[in-house]
């Protein structure tokens, strides 16, 4: 079978009609599609042939993959897919029409998939996943304060529509019927775990740019951006803490808990306390092997009889193959080694490790990082201090010569002015003096 028969098949089995979450396994194997064909063609070219505009389940498990594609596929996924901006706004304008079922859900996610098209189209060196380090971000957005105040207004907008999204699924919810541990509900939840993601990094990044524009913009020209970010603070402490109550999520996110109180960007210090949320997807075990068949898998439409022999040999090696025989049991199945299982567990557990310490690190540079900036800016202010005590020393100084130069020439004038008087009275007794004289 070709790669590109392989792919159909794997989005095809992806996205059905049958109401349950879509497999993890067909969903990479169609990311893999994408690195193999360096963008998203076999996709589109496969879901144009998919009932989207008449099966609500189809539809939505599509907008599941789609959104999984931009953020793990390859970078030309997003490129590829600018072109059905409109196709999507179709898709939500018709099924908006629908108040109740998955209507008004694909409604909200085509919003989602829309604005994340944009944001990135708007930023295009911002990766589909989001994940950036703190190095890579300042790097996009220079030093130019102007960037990241436009950055900051995409990211909320960002955020608001991975908001609304979460928002009507939790409400469309009927807790009798539909809760997490149901196939109904799991095909609701499960395009969540990706919003989850997203939300953390927008959040992230969010604070920082904020702390950023408040050093160098006036606190009233940034009251709109706080006023959006404490009302999705809100909201996403709120989406954080029902997923995670949620059985179904226990195992496949590990949904990070905001603090209790927001961020203050008036006060530079509370940058320091910013711990980024990081949400952690464990590794995911190895499918179990399965005897897959149409109605199984939901596609009823799909039947592989390209090499019927080849599979019929396979299957008969696995069972009695010479590699087998040591393992072979009489129940018809190969037993499982043990070693195997440990060393596949042992495996994963290092992995998981890794990942943490590597976790690790990047909080240890973040806190780094934040260190430097705050005795910077400490110097920074102690520099003022220093000029504005001296200027005013100067001032001061300056004051007391000009008082002690005042104080002189009043002392001078009030002098001059007795020695004018004293003149004045000896000219005025020899005046009298002379009458005297004269009148006798």
């Amino acid at each position: 079978m070709q790669l590109t028969s392989i792919i159909t098949v794997a989005i095809n089995k992806a996205i059905n009609s049958q109401v349950h979450p879509v497999k993890e396994k067909h969903v990479r194997s169609a990311i893999l599609g994408t690195f193999h064909e360096n963008g998203a063609g076999v996709f589109w070219a496969t879901t144009s042939k998919l009932p989207l505009q008449g099966n609500a389940i189809v539809c939505w498990k599509f907008l599941h993959v789609l959104h999984k594609l931009l953020r793990e596929g390859h970078a030309n996924v997003i490129l590829d897919s600018q072109k059905y901006i409109s196709l999507l706004r179709d898709i939500g304008k018709l099924w908006g029409h629908l108040k109740d079922g998955y209507g008004r859900l694909i409604a909200a996610y085509t919003k989602l998939l829309i604005q994340k098209l944009s944001f990135h189209k708007k930023n295009p060196r911002i990766p589909g996943s989001l994940t950036m380090t703190d190095e890579q971000f300042n790097k996009i957005f220079g030093v130019d304060v102007n960037n990241y105040f436009e950055v900051s207004c995409d990211m909320l907008d960002y955020l608001d529509e991975i908001l609304a999204l979460q928002e009507t699924v939790f409400g469309s919810l009927d807790m009798s019927r539909s809760n997490s541990m149901t196939n109904s509900g799991q095909c609701r939840l499960a395009p969540l775990i990706p919003c989850i993601l997203d939300s953390c990094q927008l959040y992230d990044y969010l604070v920082k740019s904020l702390f950023k524009l408040h050093s160098s913009l006036p606190p009233d020209t940034l009251s709109g951006h706080r006023d959006r970010f404490l009302s999705g603070y809100q909201r996403l402490k709120l989406f954080y803490h029902q997923s995670g109550n949620l059985q179904y999520f226990k195992n496949l996110v590990q949904v990070p808990l905001l603090p209790d109180d927001p961020p203050n960007f008036l006060i530079a210090s509370d940058l320091s306390k910013h711990v980024k949320p990081v949400a952690v997807v464990p590794v995911e075990p190895e499918p179990e092997a399965e005897a897959e068949t149409p109605e199984a898998d939901g596609i009823g439409f799909l039947i592989d009889t390209s090499s019927p022999v080849h599979e019929s040999h396979d299957k008969f090696d696995e069972t009695f193959g010479q590699e087998s025989m040591d393992t072979f049991n009489f129940n018809g199945q190969p037993e499982v080694d043990e070693r195997d299982v440990l060393i596949e567990r042992l495996t994963k557990e290092i992995q998981q490790l890794r990942e943490e310490i590597e976790q690790v690190k990047l909080e240890a540079q973040q806190e780094v990082h934040l260190l430097q900036e705050e005795r910077d800016q400490l110097k920074k202010i102690l520099s003022e201090l220093q000029l504005a005590v001296d200027n005013t020393l100067k001032l001061y100084v300056r004051g007391v010569h000009l008082y002690l130069g005042a104080a002189a020439h009043l002392s001078i004038r009030c002098l001059l002015r007795k020695v004018n008087i004293g003149k004045k009275l000896d000219k005025s007794n020899e005046i009298f003096k002379i009458f005297a004289v004269k009148s006798c």
